[in-house]
């Protein structure tokens, strides 16, 4: 589930230096085309994310959505 029109919108069309300097660096590979960031973590591994799209190295799109149980990768 997504939210469209979210208080995040301030930063649609701003640069990627633009927004590490208002949200800070997280664990994101600087030249990839998206991001995240973790907003909130609650009880039962319910977490919410915010991912943040670019296009021509600008946000375009931002979209938030909730995200339950715990993601695991194998190497």
């Amino acid at each position: 589930m997504s939210e469209k029109g979210n208080k995040y919108d301030y930063l649609l069309n701003l640069n990627k230096e633009k927004v590490i300097e208002l949200l800070g660096h997280e664990f994101n590979f600087y030249p990839a085309n998206t991001w995240t960031y973790v907003l909130e973590i609650k009880r039962l591994y319910r977490k919410t994310v915010m991912f943040i799209f670019f296009e021509n190295e600008k946000v375009s799109t931002i979209e938030i959505k909730k995200i339950y149980g715990k993601i695991s990768t194998k190497l």
